[in-house]
């Protein structure tokens, strides 16, 4: 860390100017950055600078976004500056200044604030007390540094580990679908009488009873897919490598088969070649060792994804001294450390304690040079599947930890229980597109201790907002299938979809008969209209129309979905308007209440032009369908959200609490009425300066903004 130099009184040279001086080399001489950051990628044939640019964007652009917070006395000179983006070199690295307001400037703000009104708005940080950090991020890409095995040994191979694999990740289902709701349900039966609670017990009773009922249903559908599929592909597997000598199949299968080999591949050398595994470990080795001499005597920081955490784990405490390579944090994100341990040699037993090395490699040395870890673990990632321990019931109990803290005995990393997109088999590869569980703790890491927090009550609101829009994403999934799959067959839409459907092809066999050269727009139309005759003529509407129309709507319908997410999302995260969480929760309910909504009327109508039952019948199906909707609808606002439980790396506390001070759970409405919550949105309210349109609409639901009148005060 650098404190910036003071421009002389009469000339303050702008960001650009600064930020160029203090790195006049772009590529960085030897000890000049203050911190450095280690990206290792996880299975598969990641391509040159894939890692990178995936976790360097998002973080540098979150740096960039607190740096220049008002409410700590952001400016305009504040935030991130690029010096360098080496994308195809031999080791690609990108190179950066981040400057922010230093510790003066930010109580000054915090006074200013407390004032209120124009001085909070008008106030300037003086230069001289900025802080200026100069960070390298650079990637370790260990997919090109072995000879992949053959398919046959890799499909051998696969048949033991998929099995392993499958019933850790029923495990971790369990927890999540049936665990959870009951041990929700016993807290909320056996709370003593006059506890706050956030709804009536008989409420409460009657949400708790049909979440258990719902999620254990879908957990048996769950658990009977997953051993049928295993099942099935057993002897598959095996045969799968001799059957590509048939020229039809290896024509069919080769490209699909291939694709499985580069992401399971890497996992079979990780585990049965210690040679390779002895490979991939080097290049984690000199990556440190390179980020080593980038900072001298600065910090360096590790950050693994899946297999690559099982990897960098290894590599950093069996292998390595973490010191001598000033390693002061490890952050794993969707972590096969437990599912992949360490590679086995033949007749040795493959036992693995990834935490009780970190424990060892952290004994006797300072505390500013020991290794802080923390893993981060989507509640659906079936490959991470929950916390790291040395024991299976460890890592359940700190998983239940995560959702009811309580007294803990087990040691292990700081765990962050984390929702991406609340889809199973898509959590695992997008943790980079979680910015405030994911992205924002580990940017805050990265800008340091000086770096001034969160408030305790403004963070878990954030994460609370996060966790209800994640769980409603998902919601509207399962209610788009639900739509996608009745909607086609209903009596009179094949009708309709067959109208649609000839305007759509009519219109493209229109563009077709303009174009110089081409038939008539009177042939064109009706040869485009009867080629798509599968969906265009309501007589021929079959099981394969139906098919094709679900697949449409399914599509259009997560497009939509996606669509309202990202914009909320935005809204809540990127955009400078402080969020006013009961506004925003009837906002973003809508689209969930519309997609739950339209679900129950297909399932109902279904109901009705299918099984023809009595008018009695039909209102008994109405009122369950309704309690079933309304608790879907709801199950997002009122279900446990987890929490951070805490590094553990001694018995000395045994019985001690598990969880992190600022994260232990409470009510949302009380959060939001706090004096921290309270100040802190009085506070953000008197900066507010939106930027763009969607900004100044979001400032205004919410704030009742209005431009400002001066001609020479900027709008934006």
């Amino acid at each position: 860390m650098r404190i910036a130099p003071s421009p002389t009184p009469d000339a303050a040279p702008d960001f650009d100017e600064r930020a160029a001086d203090s790195s006049a080399d772009a590529s960085g001489d030897a000890g000049t950055y203050d911190r450095a950051l280690v990206v290792v990628h996880g299975m598969g044939n990641a391509y040159r600078s894939q890692i990178l640019l995936e976790w360097a964007e998002p973080l540098l652009g979150r740096m960039d976004w607190l740096a220049r917070d008002k409410v700590i006395g952001g400016e305009e000179r504040h935030g991130v500056q690029i010096h360098s983006s080496d994308l195809s070199g031999d080791v690609p690295i990108v190179t950066a200044t981040v400057r922010y307001p230093g510790l003066r400037a930010q109580q000054q703000a915090q006074e200013q604030a407390r004032a209120g009104g124009s001085a909070a708005a008008d106030a300037t940080s003086d230069p001289a007390d900025d802080v200026l950090l100069k960070i390298a991020i650079l990637e370790a890409r260990w997919s090109e540094s072995f000879v992949p095995m053959s398919r046959g040994q890799v499909f051998q191979w696969a048949v033991v580990f998929m099995w392993r694999m499958i019933w850790r990740v029923l495990d971790l289902f369990l927890g999540t679908m049936v665990l959870v709701p009951w041990y929700t349900l016993v807290r909320h039966v056996t709370a003593p009488r006059g506890a706050p609670r956030e709804l009536p017990r008989l409420v409460d009773l009657v949400i708790d009873l049909v979440r258990l009922i719902v999620c254990s249903f879908g957990f048996a559908v769950t658990w009977l897919f997953l051993v049928l599929l295993a099942t099935v592909l057993t002897p598959v597997l095996p045969l799968l490598s001799p059957l590509l000598i048939i020229p039809w199949f290896k024509n069919l299968a080769q490209n699909a088969i291939d694709g499985i080999i580069e992401s399971i591949g890497d996992v079979a050398a990780w585990k049965e070649r210690p040679l390779r595994a002895s490979a991939m470990r080097l290049v984690v080795r000199n990556a440190l060792d390179h980020a080593k001499e980038l900072v001298g005597d600065g910090d360096v920081h590790l950050f693994a994804h899946s297999q690559g955490a099982a990897v960098a784990t290894y590599t950093l405490f069996e292998e390595l001294t973490p010191s001598d390579y000033n390693v002061t944090r490890l952050t794993t994100v969707g972590a096969a450390v437990v599912l992949l341990g360490r590679d086995k040699w033949l007749g040795r037993p493959d036992e693995y304690t990834p935490v009780a090395k970190w424990i060892e490699r952290n004994t006797g040395v300072a505390d500013d040079r020991q290794v802080a870890w923390a893993n981060h673990w989507a509640i659906w990632d079936p490959f991470s599947a929950g916390p790291i321990a040395d024991t299976a019931p460890g890592r359940r109990e700190r998983w239940r930890n995560a959702y009811f803290p309580g007294r803990a005995s087990v040691r292990g990393p700081e765990e962050h229980a984390v929702h991406n997109t609340s889809q199973p088999f898509l959590d695992h590869s997008v943790y980079f597109e979680n910015t405030i569980q994911v992205v924002e703790p580990t940017a805050r890491h990265l800008l340091g201790p000086e770096f001034p927090p969160a408030p305790a009550t403004v963070a878990y609101v954030e994460n609370r907002l996060s966790v209800i829009d994640k769980k409603s994403l998902g919601i509207n999934m399962l209610a788009a299938v639900v739509i996608a799959a009745i909607l086609p067959g209903l009596p009179g839409v094949p009708a309709l979809v067959a109208t649609l459907a000839s305007w759509v092809a009519g219109a493209i066999g229109f563009v077709i008969g303009i174009f110089p050269g081409g038939q008539d727009v009177a042939e064109t139309v009706p040869a485009a209209i009867a080629s798509a005759s599968i969906i265009t003529d309501p007589a021929s509407f079959g099981p394969w129309s139906w098919l094709l129309a679900s697949a449409l709507t399914l599509a259009v319908l997560i497009w939509l979905n996606q669509l309202l997410s990202r914009v909320t999302r935005r809204s809540r995260e990127w955009d400078r308007c402080p969020v006013e969480p009961r506004h925003w929760l009837v906002l973003s309910s809508i689209p969930r209440a519309i997609f739950v909504a339209g679900a129950f009327l297909c399932v109902w109508f279904a109901i009705r032009a299918w099984a023809a039952p009595p008018l009695e019948w039909l209102l008994v199906d109405a009122v369950v369908l309704a309690i079933v909707a309304v608790f879907v609808f709801v199950e997002p606002l009122y279900s446990p959200v987890p929490v951070v439980v805490e590094a553990r790396t001694s018995d000395d506390d045994a019985g001690g609490p598990t969880i992190v001070a600022a994260s232990r759970p409470m009510k949302l409405r009380d959060a939001v009425l706090t004096e921290e919550f309270t100040r802190d949105l009085e506070r953000r309210r008197s900066l507010l300066r939106p930027q763009g349109w969607r900004a100044r609409i979001w400032a205004r639901w919410f704030h009742d903004w209005k431009p400002p009148v001066s001609a020479n005060e900027p709008s934006a």
